[in-house]
Protein backbone atom coordinates (compact mmCIF):
# COMPACT_ATOMS: atom_id res chain seq x y z
CA UNK A 1 0.00 0.00 0.00
CA UNK A 2 2.89 2.43 0.80
CA UNK A 3 4.51 1.79 -2.44
CA UNK A 4 1.10 2.84 -4.47
CA UNK A 5 0.52 5.83 -1.71
CA UNK A 6 4.22 7.13 -2.82
CA UNK A 7 3.39 6.46 -6.70
CA UNK A 8 0.20 8.78 -6.35
CA UNK A 9 1.94 11.33 -4.39
CA UNK A 10 4.83 11.63 -7.03
CA UNK A 11 2.35 11.88 -10.06
CA UNK A 12 0.31 14.74 -7.74
CA UNK A 13 4.23 16.78 -7.18
CA UNK A 14 4.60 16.58 -11.25
CA UNK A 15 1.08 17.81 -11.93
CA UNK A 16 1.88 20.57 -9.72
CA UNK A 17 5.50 20.97 -10.64
CA UNK A 18 6.09 24.21 -12.51
CA UNK A 19 7.97 23.52 -16.55
CA UNK A 20 9.78 26.33 -18.49
CA UNK A 21 9.92 26.48 -22.16
CA UNK A 22 11.26 28.60 -24.40
CA UNK A 23 11.03 29.60 -28.06
CA UNK A 24 11.82 32.17 -30.65
CA UNK A 25 9.44 34.93 -31.65
CA UNK A 26 9.06 35.37 -35.81
CA UNK A 27 10.04 38.87 -37.13
CA UNK A 28 9.51 39.29 -40.77
CA UNK A 29 12.36 40.66 -42.64
CA UNK A 30 14.91 40.21 -39.62
CA UNK A 31 18.39 40.86 -41.00
CA UNK A 32 16.43 43.43 -43.43
CA UNK A 33 17.81 41.80 -46.67
CA UNK A 34 14.49 41.97 -48.50
CA UNK A 35 14.49 45.78 -50.49
CA UNK A 36 12.87 47.72 -52.56
CA UNK A 37 14.85 49.06 -55.05
CA UNK A 38 18.73 50.04 -54.29
CA UNK A 39 20.03 53.69 -55.90
CA UNK A 40 23.74 53.34 -55.98
CA UNK A 41 24.38 56.58 -54.79
CA UNK A 42 27.18 55.88 -52.06
CA UNK A 43 30.82 55.39 -53.09
CA UNK A 44 32.36 51.76 -53.36
CA UNK A 45 32.03 48.87 -55.36
CA UNK A 46 28.10 47.49 -54.79
CA UNK A 47 27.03 50.12 -52.59
CA UNK A 48 23.90 51.05 -52.73
CA UNK A 49 20.87 52.50 -50.28
CA UNK A 50 16.99 53.87 -50.48
CA UNK A 51 14.83 55.16 -47.62
CA UNK A 52 12.19 52.31 -47.24
CA UNK A 53 12.52 49.04 -45.50
CA UNK A 54 10.25 46.53 -46.15
CA UNK A 55 7.89 45.03 -42.62
CA UNK A 56 9.37 48.23 -40.72
CA UNK A 57 7.45 50.86 -40.10
CA UNK A 58 9.47 54.67 -39.91
CA UNK A 59 8.29 56.92 -37.47
CA UNK A 60 9.53 60.54 -35.63
CA UNK A 61 8.92 61.37 -32.18
CA UNK A 62 6.09 58.60 -31.80
CA UNK A 63 4.23 59.44 -35.45
CA UNK A 64 4.58 56.55 -37.75
CA UNK A 65 5.24 56.92 -41.19
CA UNK A 66 6.30 60.30 -40.43
CA UNK A 67 8.39 62.20 -43.38
CA UNK A 68 10.77 63.68 -41.44
CA UNK A 69 12.03 60.24 -40.59
CA UNK A 70 15.17 59.51 -42.52
CA UNK A 71 15.55 55.73 -42.36
CA UNK A 72 16.19 52.92 -44.88
CA UNK A 73 17.77 50.35 -46.65
CA UNK A 74 21.88 50.32 -47.30
CA UNK A 75 24.21 48.06 -48.95
CA UNK A 76 27.76 48.93 -47.97
CA UNK A 77 29.43 46.74 -50.75
CA UNK A 78 33.02 46.43 -50.82
CA UNK A 79 33.89 49.80 -49.49
CA UNK A 80 36.30 49.29 -46.42
CA UNK A 81 35.70 52.99 -45.47
CA UNK A 82 32.23 51.82 -44.20
CA UNK A 83 32.80 48.57 -42.53
CA UNK A 84 35.94 46.70 -42.24
CA UNK A 85 34.71 43.35 -40.71
CA UNK A 86 31.80 41.08 -42.50
CA UNK A 87 28.11 42.47 -42.04
CA UNK A 88 26.46 40.03 -39.82
CA UNK A 89 24.08 38.50 -41.88
CA UNK A 90 23.73 38.76 -45.71
CA UNK A 91 24.77 42.18 -47.46
CA UNK A 92 22.18 44.71 -46.29
CA UNK A 93 21.51 46.32 -43.16
CA UNK A 94 19.09 49.20 -41.82
CA UNK A 95 20.72 52.25 -41.41
CA UNK A 96 18.65 55.07 -39.36
CA UNK A 97 19.54 59.31 -39.36
CA UNK A 98 16.80 60.38 -37.35
CA UNK A 99 13.42 58.57 -35.95
CA UNK A 100 13.01 54.91 -35.05
CA UNK A 101 11.48 51.55 -37.32
CA UNK A 102 9.51 49.35 -35.07
CA UNK A 103 7.36 46.15 -35.68
CA UNK A 104 4.38 44.60 -34.55
CA UNK A 105 4.54 41.33 -33.61
CA UNK A 106 1.66 39.04 -34.75
CA UNK A 107 2.08 37.45 -30.53
CA UNK A 108 0.31 39.24 -27.21
CA UNK A 109 2.56 39.81 -24.42
CA UNK A 110 3.32 36.83 -22.31
CA UNK A 111 2.61 36.57 -17.86
CA UNK A 112 5.22 35.55 -15.89
CA UNK A 113 7.98 35.30 -19.20
CA UNK A 114 11.41 36.75 -20.24
CA UNK A 115 11.98 38.28 -23.45
CA UNK A 116 15.73 38.97 -24.84
CA UNK A 117 15.83 40.99 -27.53
CA UNK A 118 19.80 40.75 -29.99
CA UNK A 119 20.11 43.21 -32.53
CA UNK A 120 23.22 43.72 -34.19
CA UNK A 121 24.54 47.33 -34.20
CA UNK A 122 26.76 48.76 -36.44
CA UNK A 123 29.44 51.45 -35.99
CA UNK A 124 30.30 52.95 -39.60
CA UNK A 125 34.28 53.96 -39.70
CA UNK A 126 33.58 57.53 -40.68
CA UNK A 127 30.63 57.88 -38.08
CA UNK A 128 30.85 57.98 -34.10
CA UNK A 129 28.51 59.34 -31.29
CA UNK A 130 25.69 58.44 -32.88
CA UNK A 131 22.72 57.40 -30.17
CA UNK A 132 20.53 54.56 -30.39
CA UNK A 133 18.12 52.37 -28.51
CA UNK A 134 16.21 49.11 -28.07
CA UNK A 135 12.51 48.58 -27.29
CA UNK A 136 10.07 46.40 -26.99
CA UNK A 137 6.61 47.97 -26.91
CA UNK A 138 3.04 46.51 -26.21
CA UNK A 139 0.33 47.49 -28.84
CA UNK A 140 2.02 50.74 -29.91
CA UNK A 141 5.32 52.27 -30.00
CA UNK A 142 3.85 54.82 -27.14
CA UNK A 143 3.47 52.04 -24.27
CA UNK A 144 6.59 50.70 -23.99
CA UNK A 145 7.26 47.74 -22.75
CA UNK A 146 10.92 48.16 -21.45
CA UNK A 147 14.19 49.53 -23.36
CA UNK A 148 18.12 49.98 -23.36
CA UNK A 149 17.70 53.39 -22.70
CA UNK A 150 19.64 55.80 -25.12
CA UNK A 151 23.10 54.33 -26.15
CA UNK A 152 26.07 55.59 -27.93
CA UNK A 153 27.85 53.68 -30.91
CA UNK A 154 30.80 55.24 -30.06
CA UNK A 155 31.32 52.19 -27.64
CA UNK A 156 31.67 50.06 -30.88
CA UNK A 157 34.98 49.50 -32.43
CA UNK A 158 34.72 52.14 -35.91
CA UNK A 159 33.74 49.79 -38.98
CA UNK A 160 32.20 46.68 -36.92
CA UNK A 161 29.08 45.60 -34.95
CA UNK A 162 28.25 44.77 -31.45
CA UNK A 163 25.60 42.17 -30.82
CA UNK A 164 23.63 44.53 -28.02
CA UNK A 165 20.97 42.91 -25.71
CA UNK A 166 17.48 43.70 -24.11
CA UNK A 167 16.15 41.48 -21.65
CA UNK A 168 12.51 41.83 -19.54
CA UNK A 169 10.26 39.75 -17.78
CA UNK A 170 6.57 40.55 -17.00
CA UNK A 171 4.79 39.95 -13.67
CA UNK A 172 1.47 38.12 -13.57
CA UNK A 173 -0.14 40.73 -14.65
CA UNK A 174 0.39 42.40 -18.52
CA UNK A 175 -1.36 44.88 -20.69
CA UNK A 176 -3.18 43.76 -23.48
CA UNK A 177 -1.87 44.44 -27.10
CA UNK A 178 0.70 42.88 -29.37
CA UNK A 179 4.18 42.38 -29.02
CA UNK A 180 6.38 45.21 -30.63
CA UNK A 181 9.93 46.18 -31.71
CA UNK A 182 11.29 49.42 -31.93
CA UNK A 183 14.68 50.51 -32.62
CA UNK A 184 15.43 54.32 -32.75
CA UNK A 185 18.84 56.76 -34.07
CA UNK A 186 19.48 59.90 -33.62
CA UNK A 187 22.08 61.11 -35.69
CA UNK A 188 24.53 60.04 -38.97
CA UNK A 189 23.96 57.15 -39.12
CA UNK A 190 23.16 53.97 -36.99
CA UNK A 191 22.81 50.51 -38.90
CA UNK A 192 21.16 47.57 -37.62
CA UNK A 193 21.01 43.78 -38.47
CA UNK A 194 19.97 40.35 -37.56
CA UNK A 195 17.51 41.01 -35.06
CA UNK A 196 16.20 38.27 -33.15
CA UNK A 197 13.48 37.43 -30.04
CA UNK A 198 13.33 34.96 -27.82
CA UNK A 199 10.58 33.89 -24.98
CA UNK A 200 11.25 31.72 -21.93
CA UNK A 201 7.71 31.30 -20.55
CA UNK A 202 6.90 29.89 -16.49
CA UNK A 203 3.64 27.40 -17.20
CA UNK A 204 2.23 25.75 -14.69
CA UNK A 205 1.80 22.57 -16.54
CA UNK A 206 3.93 19.68 -16.56
CA UNK A 207 6.81 18.55 -19.44
CA UNK A 208 5.05 15.87 -21.65
CA UNK A 209 8.64 13.86 -20.29
CA UNK A 210 7.68 14.31 -17.01
CA UNK A 211 4.42 13.39 -17.17
CA UNK A 212 5.58 10.00 -19.10
CA UNK A 213 8.14 9.01 -16.36
CA UNK A 214 5.50 9.79 -13.90
CA UNK A 215 2.82 7.35 -15.31
CA UNK A 216 6.13 4.76 -16.15
CA UNK A 217 6.82 5.04 -12.15
CA UNK A 218 3.19 4.46 -11.46
CA UNK A 219 2.91 1.19 -13.57
CA UNK A 220 5.93 0.12 -12.33
CA UNK A 221 4.57 1.02 -8.55
CA UNK A 222 1.41 -0.99 -9.28
CA UNK A 223 3.34 -3.82 -10.25
CA UNK A 224 5.62 -4.14 -7.03
CA UNK A 225 2.18 -3.54 -5.00
CA UNK A 226 0.55 -6.25 -6.72
CA UNK A 227 3.72 -8.61 -6.29
CA UNK A 228 3.64 -7.70 -2.32
CA UNK A 229 -0.06 -8.23 -1.85
CA UNK A 230 0.61 -11.75 -4.05
CA UNK A 231 3.37 -13.39 -1.79
CA UNK A 232 2.15 -12.03 1.46
CA UNK A 233 -1.16 -13.93 0.37
CA UNK A 234 1.17 -17.06 -0.23
CA UNK A 235 2.78 -16.61 3.66
CA UNK A 236 -0.41 -16.67 4.96
CA UNK A 237 -1.69 -19.64 2.89
CA UNK A 238 1.54 -21.65 3.86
Amino acid sequence: MRLLISAVCALTFCLLTTGVWADSVPIVNASFETTNTLSPNCNGLGCAFNFAIPDWTPSFNGILNDPNAAVGSFRPGSNLNYFTSPLPNGIIVAFINSGAISQTLGVSVLPNATYTLSVDVGRRVDVSGVNYSLNLYDGSISDVLCSTGSNSNSSIAAGTFKDVTLTCTTGSSVPVGLLGIELTGNGRQVNFDNVQLNVTNAVSTPEPSALALTFVGLFVGGLLFLRSRRNQYLQSAS
